[in-house]
């Protein structure tokens, strides 16, 4: 049995220097400089500032912020206005008609047109979500203010799941298009681009000219700060406004100074996944992934390693999806199972150096893993210790988090990955794109492929009654779990901590629709 003790004591010597640093008066500090300026760090590198392109790093948190939308959801998750001041549903026909503002301008003077929000729309869809677009039968202009969306089947949450696009210009020749949207984007939002620093540093200023008013910010300034520790000390030493998902240690620590700092700690709709590459043969019996998974306690992860900011993952849909299985539950911790089914897929535990063998081969391999997040790194280790105790070998590779998506999205080039997945809480369409190869010939989850899981989904969303699609969701889920393709290991609780040095007038956090709010912020 791994020695949990010995784990924790290497557990706690990763941010061990975090218990020295120095209770200061002030944490914010005389460094803070006196600027109406709001400074947030990044944890991934700023690709491309194109809302087309497929390589952003953690530019589209930026998007919210330099892009208008269709509408925006409020605190209380109610659509409100932006581009869109009125949006309908026809049942009957299944159309939306939607009813845009004629006061708004791109950064580069020219006026947001109803082309515009119908080619973004149509772009993002049949680029980006075809999940989405399969239920589009026409985006259609219908006069110099009005769009009309017809869909292929009733679908009344449709304004829901399209609101996060972002509308850009549509493409012309000449002068107007002299800019690189990938260097130079252009929007209509709250804040224009002012400069890009490689992929360290984007500065924006506000826009003086946006329909809503000029914000109260002079501008903000967005750092890439792959070192979330770094980030932490630099938010206690004033040098920076927000931190994204600061450890749980450090959230420990900051307690202390609620009155200096605003906290938003939430469960993620996003989990943690051990994933395998099932296309390799240390790895394509469901038995060996089934023992991989009870070889791990998920629950000593959360409460020992995480201090209690998780819930334990039990498959592909979030638990708290409306779509979420009930009889889906975790795998159990039991390393002698893991040893049943090991010696069912006919590996062999070598008495002489107790580890496992199959045609004389060891089972060995290598599990990438994000070089910048240091808490993966220590559940890396971690994890490591569990399958030695069951005599599996592995090696920790770890990958800059700009380049590990390109080693095992719809590809192969590697044998396992600690890395997250979206659970399809707010669209469920998503499980199509991560477990079946219907979009770009090959699925997200390293080319993971089982006809019976690609007929289950697609008879799901081909389904009109919503009692019907839910049954083949949750039959989906049951024989995605069981096949293993991952170890689901833990939904995380993030910790997203901002200075009020500002005033918020909505509560702080740091979804794609609270990001936008942070265009309210006031200088204290």
């Amino acid at each position: 049995m791994v020695n949990k003790f010995c784990l924790t004591i290497i557990y706690f010597f990763i941010f061990a220097f975090i218990a020295s640093c120095d209770k200061a008066e002030n944490v914010s500090g005389s460094a803070t400089p006196n600027k109406n300026i709001l400074r947030i760090d990044m944890f991934g590198a700023f690709l491309s500032l194109n809302p087309q392109d497929e390589s952003l790093g953690c530019s589209g948190n930026i998007f919210s912020l330099l892009y208008s939308f269709l509408c925006v959801p409020d605190e209380t998750g109610e659509l409100k206005p932006d581009l869109a001041l009125s949006w309908t549903y026809d049942p009957e026909i299944f159309a939306w008609t939607i009813g845009l503002r004629d006061d708004a301008v791109f950064h580069d003077a020219r006026p947001v047109t109803v082309k515009d929000v119908a080619y973004s729309l149509s772009f993002f869809l049949k680029n980006s979500d075809k999940a989405l677009m399969d239920l589009v039968r026409e985006i259609t202009p219908v006069s110099e203010s009005k769009l009309c969306i017809f869909l292929k089947k009733d679908d009344p949450d449709f304004i829901e799941k399209i609101w996060s696009i972002e509308i850009f210009p549509t493409p012309v020749d000449g002068p107007a298009n002299k800019h690189d949207k990938a260097k130079h984007p252009v929007g209509s939002g709250p804040f224009q681009f002012v400069s890009k620093a490689g992929i360290e540093q984007v500065i924006l200023k506000a826009n003086q000219n946006y329909y809503k008013g000029a914000p109260s910010l002079d501008g903000v300034e967005f750092y890439y700060q792959p070192n979330r520790e770094k980030s932490w000390t630099r938010l206690l030493a004033g040098k920076t406004d927000i931190a994204y998902e600061i450890s749980p240690k450090n959230f420990d620590i900051m307690k202390q100074y609620e009155d200096q700092f605003y906290f938003d700690h939430y469960t993620m709709h996003r989990y943690t996944i051990l994933l395998y590459n099932t296309y390799d043969a240390l790895f394509s019996d469901s038995k060996v992934r089934q023992a991989l998974a009870h070889a791990i306690d998920r629950d000593y992860i959360v409460k020992d390693m995480l201090r209690g900011y998780g819930k334990v993952a039990a498959g592909p849909m979030g638990i708290d999806s409306p779509y979420h299985n009930p009889d889906v539950v975790p795998l159990s911790y039991n390393p002698q199972k893991s040893m049943e089914l090991l010696q069912q897929a006919g590996w062999v535990l070598n008495k002489k150096d107790l580890y496992l063998y199959k045609d004389n081969k060891p089972f060995i391999f290598t599990l990438l893993v994000i070089k910048e997040f240091l808490v993966e790194q220590a559940i890396a280790q971690y994890i490591k210790l569990c399958f030695n105790e069951i005599g599996i070998q592995m090696t920790i590779d770890p990958v800059p988090l700009d380049q590990i998506g390109k080693k095992f999205q719809r590809n192969t080039d590697f044998q396992a990955v600690l890395t997250e997945f979206s659970d399809g809480y707010r669209c469920a369409e998503w499980l199509k794109e991560f477990w079946t190869p219907s979009y770009f010939g090959k699925s997200r989850a390293g080319c993971f492929a089982n006809p019976d899981v690609t007929k289950l989904l697609e008879q799901a969303f081909s389904k009109t009654d919503p009692g019907q699609k839910k049954r083949c969701l949750h039959k989906a889920e049951k024989m995605i779990s069981s096949l293993q393709p991952g170890t689901f290991l833990f939904h995380k609780t993030a910790i997203d901590v901002m200075s009020k040095r500002f005033f918020l007038p909505a509560p702080f956090e740091l979804t794609y629709p609270g990001t936008y709010r942070l265009k309210d912020a006031v200088l204290r």
